[in-house]
């Protein structure tokens, strides 16, 4: 799908998607400067009110969302994906800018007490707050002020969609008549004609049923089968005791050096208080002599407020913290800073100066590093050699021994088959994978190695292609026949149901008079209704616990005979309304009902809202930079 500029409903349209999806999720994007600029550039996904979104920006929130759903940018840009993906940014930042010109600030004490939920399920008995913050940040790729921002501008649009969709009004009188009107009750009499009770005039002889054949044959084909061979290369058999020398992992360390540079650390134990006043007293107590950890505990209670010997960089810390803890001497006690977690007092454990990291902490990993870049070169090398020798018009036979091939063939494969049966067990994935790309081939070429796993590699041979043909009309006449008797007789059923019914309402005939059994049904009720659901279903006869035939009879004029034909289309109900009775839902379902009416309104208020916010903040989209970057490529990188 591509993606379309701005047009008139734009926002109304997506608006009511995220509704549905249940509202607005973190949005994990840097706001910093998000609300004024201007102009769309060759390298701006798009502009909201001036401000551009950045490939950059934009690709981190493709691969995050991706990430969960496992699938790749080109596949979300074809399936609409990245549609969505597009349009919540946009209209997320549209009422961020809302929010932020109508006034709306949040305290911070608001979001202290949301990033405290967010990172409570990564807090142990052996991880603390200011460690599970780390490890939160650490997995989101962000630093503490981004997140600060973001939580302050999720909650400021929060604030700004409620005060726009409280307080929408519904009367009494209009809950309680739509509650009747839901409830309500209807008398059915009906016949149920047959349609394999029609007995047909005409017969369909051998010239009828070979026209009828003609017109249909493509609805009766046999697919197209291919045979072909694969042959299997284990990388794992081929390559053995592949492993990084001493002398190799030296020279590479000293070729890298600067990459094992560690900056100036410190090494902080840190207390998090809920207010100035502990932190001071705590800052004092320390100062005389008192120990850190103890003084923290007699004060707060407990030591979980207290983080022990985490080392930090200084670009660890925010410019306030880095400033005073890099600038304190050994055993000085800093603070407090203020933070949304709290009153930060920190104590310098231990200064580490700058230094290289030692060959041996490193050596196993680089070790690793080298021996999968071997693996990786002598797995390239077979590969190639293995694919030069078929383009040189080598067989898989030839080539068995050497390369300790593992060759299968398969006979009268479809491209709708899911599963290859054989000696090897291959995954439905990678067989799918095996017979898509055999029906993207021409005949009696082998193909070029692809990935069957990551070690395992295969290359296949068609070797013969049987086409699509009808099937013979022999061999489905007797189809043909009953698929021919049950169109005509289904034919004839409508035309002589909708002749009776005419008759009945002119009253020619009456009901009771035709050749088939007049059934009633009381208490018929609405699909869904309270009524409905509090209903014995043996009380219900089979035909309307059908929901097309329910609704059709409680939405006729009350006596006027009608026609419905069931979902299964195997016969024809006649019947007459009467009896209409209004219902007399409880109160507890007259104020369900309304509450239901009331979010039905706000979100019409809310929908309004947005309709005048793309009048007043444009948005322009870049949509040939984003079929460039994801048409046709996979994963994009910044």
């Amino acid at each position: 799908m591509i993606l379309r500029s701005m047009r008139n409903g734009f926002f109304s349209a997506i608006f009511l998607g995220l509704l549905v999806l249940g509202g607005f999720s973190l949005v994990l994007t840097d706001w910093n400067g998000m609300f004024r600029g201007g102009g769309i550039t060759k390298t701006d996904i798009a502009v909201v009110d001036g401000t551009p979104i950045k490939i950059s920006e934009f690709n981190n929130i493709v691969n995050r969302v991706l990430r969960n759903q496992q699938i790749d940018p080109a596949q979300a840009y074809q399936s609409g994906v990245l549609d969505n993906i597009l349009q919540n940014e946009i209209l997320t930042r549209v009422l961020a800018i809302a929010a932020n010109d109508y006034g709306i600030r949040v305290e911070d004490k608001h979001i202290a007490k949301q990033i405290k939920s967010l990172i409570t399920p990564l807090t142990t008995s052996e991880t603390d707050s200011k460690q599970a913050l780390k490890q939160f940040l650490q997995m989101q790729g962000m630093s503490e002020k981004a997140l600060v921002s973001i939580i302050r501008s999720e909650i400021e649009t929060e604030l700004l969609k409620s005060s726009i969709a409280v307080n929408s009004y519904v009367p009494n009188a209009m809950s309680e008549d739509i509650a009747a009107y839901r409830d309500t009750t209807r008398t059915v009499r009906y016949i149920q004609l047959e349609n394999k009770d029609i007995k047909l005039e005409q017969k369909a002889d051998e010239e009828l049923l070979k026209n009828y054949y003609e017109g249909l044959k493509s609805q009766y084909m046999i697919p197209e089968t291919r045979d072909f061979t694969i042959a299997l290369v284990n990388a794992e058999k081929l390559i053995k005791d592949m492993k990084a020398s001493d002398e190799e992992i030296q020279n590479y360390y000293n070729d890298h050096l600067d990459d094992y540079k560690e900056d100036q650390k410190r090494v902080l134990d840190q207390a998090i208080l809920q207010n100035e006043g502990d932190a001071l007293e705590i800052i004092e107590k320390v100062k005389d002599g008192n120990d850190f950890e103890t003084t923290v505990k007699d004060k707060t209670g407990n030591t979980k407020t207290y983080a022990k010997s985490i080392s930090f960089a200084k670009k660890d810390l925010s410019d306030e913290m880095a400033e005073s803890v890099f600038s304190a001497k050994l055993s000085d006690i800093v603070g407090p800073f203020k933070s949304p977690l709290g009153y930060h007092v920190i104590k310098i454990a231990e200064i580490r100066e700058p230094r290289t990291k030692p060959l041996e902490e490193v050596k196993d990993k680089i070790s690793e590093q080298l021996t999968n870049e071997k693996i990786g070169n002598e797995i390239y090398e077979l590969t190639s050699s293995f694919e030069d020798r078929l383009a040189a018009g080598e067989e898989y036979e030839a080539l068995k021994e050497e390369y300790k091939l593992e060759i299968m063939s398969f006979q009268n494969v479809t491209s709708s088959d899911e599963e290859l049966s054989g000696n090897h067990k291959f995954t439905k994935e990678q067989a799918q994978a095996i017979i898509k790309k055999i029906f993207q081939m021409e005949e009696g070429e082998p193909s070029s190695l692809a990935d069957l796993s990551s070690s395992e590699f295969f290359s296949v041979n068609l070797n013969k292609v049987v086409p699509t043909t009808s099937r013979p009309f022999e061999e489905v006449k007797d189809l043909l026949l009953k698929r021919w008797t049950k169109e005509n007789q289904a034919r004839q059923n409508l035309i002589e149901a909708q002749i009776l019914a005419e008759n009945l309402n002119e009253g020619k005939v009456d009901l009771g008079n035709t050749d088939h059994s007049v059934k009633t049904q009381t208490n018929l009720a609405r699909p869904g209704s309270n009524v409905q659901n509090s209903q014995n279903s043996q009380n219900l006869s089979e035909v309307f616990k059908d929901i097309r035939v329910a609704n059709r009879f409680m939405d006729a004029d009350e006596g006027k005979y009608i026609i419905s034909i069931p979902s299964d289309a195997e016969s024809i109900i006649i019947g007459i309304a009467s009896d209409t009775k209004l219902g007399t839902p409880s109160e507890k379902d007259t104020k369900t009902l309304s509450s239901s009416l009331k979010a039905d309104l706000s979100t019409a208020n809310l929908m309004l809202f947005v309709t005048q916010l793309e009048k007043k903040y444009p948005v322009e989209i870049n949509n040939s930079l984003l079929e460039r970057l994801y048409a046709n490529t996979g994963d994009q990188s910044d």
